[in-house]
């Protein structure tokens, strides 16, 4: 009873304690510092942006409490007509970069803080690149043959049924065989496959089949084979290729020694530079690809190659994992093993040769390196660690029509860009390295873009919160001129805009 007293009388004296905590705490809800404000990527749609819609747009987030701008040139979205009359400003250009000061200017001007998209859309590159900077992908193509029979095939139709699937193929893509070889179906040793490159005159391969089953394997590199998905005037054109260091380098001083000439440092004007979706389409080769395999793998990778690669879709997303000819138990272990090296190897040369580069780069500018843990081929939580601010990404219910809140599972692929997914293994990079900061790319949402309401937002962005997301990137606030028609430039986002019947109620 003596126990009972003293911890109700312990209780009785703490209350007021928790009181005044509760109702400091109730206090920075009410009116929250800037610190826990969330941020916005601007879309600067086409960069069709002029002065006085900078510094107005600027003053309306301000209003609404906004903390923060993700400056984000893009493709015009939808209807080009809208823009008729609109100078589109190319990226890196004087009249580009004096719209980067003016937005810097009103920022400051209002306290807050910028962030700076490294080129456009995603993943980033430009219409100027040389065609040895470009990313390459390697695909496979197996082509069952009827023994006994001559087999007369043009490669002209192989590189078309084979041609990259990409989001936005490039107009420059170039493909290259780079090996023939008749297999038997099934195969049990790769001394099995017969190597018949040599076949191939005049752009035909033209055989006699042995007796049996055989599939033909054709294996070809597409240089070039991929552009910018939403890529505004200027950084367009093909994607750059992030494991080539040297040309990832030669790609962000080209960028920051542009605007710097005009700007002074950018470290005066930027909190952190960002690199959206690492979504690279497939690319899995560079010019010393194989080279680099031998000396970390210790064997060639190129007789192996074929039998690693899978039927694609877009975003090298995997459309038949039983592709090609059967394999016998051992044979089918050893390429499992190949291919676990070379995805090694590929991961390997994206964090060494992007993200390492990459994060250096920004330290000497002075600037913090923030980016997204989202994409294919890279580790997701060793590269979020490398990171000053680690990115997830938030989605809002769409049209898969998962219930609000729920854990989205894996058995659709589309399912797993939730915000309970990537947030999870980018949230805990950050709290492996001591990083309280953890961004996201909050509510991404193509699918309803008009039919979103503020629960919807509320609820996912508190899912977020619990996967480890301490700070939000709203996607987001669309550049849209006062006068433009409603519903305004809308890229992507839930229609961000004083046009919003929810607008005045969001902040």
């Amino acid at each position: 009873m003596k126990k009972v007293v003293i911890c109700l009388v312990s209780l009785i004296v703490a209350l007021p304690l928790f009181a005044t905590s509760s109702k400091a705490v109730f206090q920075v809800f009410q009116n929250p510092s800037d610190a826990y404000r969330p941020y916005v990527r601007w879309w600067w749609n086409g960069d069709c942006v002029t002065e006085p819609e900078i510094r107005r747009e600027m003053n309306l987030l301000k209003e609404a409490g906004i903390a923060g701008v993700e400056i984000n040139p893009i493709s015009f979205p939808g209807r080009p007509e809208d823009a008729v009359g609109r100078k589109a400003l190319v990226w890196l250009s004087d009249e580009w970069i004096d719209m980067l000061v003016v937005a810097f200017d009103e920022a400051d001007k209002l306290g807050i803080t910028c962030d700076l998209i490294i080129g456009s859309g995603w993943p980033f590159g430009a219409e100027s690149l040389p065609r040895d900077e470009r990313a390459s992908v390697v695909r496979t193509l197996c082509d069952k043959a009827t023994g006994g029979v001559l087999y007369d095939k043009s490669l002209f139709h192989i590189y078309k049924e084979l041609d990259p699937k990409s989001s936005i193929p490039n107009p420059s893509r170039t493909p290259e065989l780079m090996q023939v070889l008749l297999v038997p179906d099934p195969i049990n040793d790769l001394s099995e496959a017969r190597d018949i490159t040599d076949k191939v005159k005049n752009g035909v391969l033209r055989i006699k089949i042995p007796a049996g089953k055989w599939q033909v394997y054709y294996m070809v590199k597409y240089n070039s084979f991929a552009s910018v998905i939403n890529g505004a005037p200027g950084a367009a054109g093909p994607i750059l290729d992030h494991m080539n260091a040297t040309a990832v380098r030669k790609y962000l001083d080209r960028m920051a020694d542009r605007i710097e000439a005009r700007t002074g440092p950018l470290s005066k004007h930027l909190r952190a530079f960002f690199v959206d979706s690492m979504e690279l389409e497939g690319a899995n080769w560079t010019s010393d690809f194989a080279d680099e395999f031998k000396a970390r793998r210790g064997y060639e990778i190129l007789p192996w190659l074929p039998f690693t690669m899978f039927k694609l879709r877009r975003l090298g997303e995997v459309e038949d994992f039983n592709y090609g000819c059967a394999k016998g138990e051992k044979f089918q272990n050893q390429v499992e093993r190949a291919r676990y090296d070379f995805e090694l190897t590929k991961a390997e040369l994206l964090e060494e040769r992007f993200f390492k580069v990459y994060e250096q780069w920004a330290r000497e500018k002075g600037v913090k390196s923030r980016a997204q843990g989202y994409g294919c081929g890279f580790f997701i939580e060793e590269t979020s660690m490398g990171l000053d601010i680690p990115e997830g990404e938030s989605w809002t219910t769409n049209w898969l029509r998962h219930v609000v809140g729920e854990e989205m599972g894996d058995e659709d692929y589309r399912r797993g860009r939730g915000y309970t997914m990537i947030d999870k293994y980018v949230s805990s990079a950050a709290h492996l390295t001591g990083k309280r900061l953890v961004s996201c790319e909050e509510m991404t949402n193509t699918y309803n873009v008009f039919s979103t309401s503020l629960d919807y937002l509320k609820v996912g962005s508190d899912m977020s919160c619990i996967s480890g997301i301490t700070h939000s990137v709203w996607h987001g606030f669309n550049y849209s001129p006062k006068e433009a028609p409603f519903p305004g430039w809308v890229q992507y986002g839930s229609n961000y805009n004083e046009k919003n019947t929810w607008w005045p109620y969001w902040k």
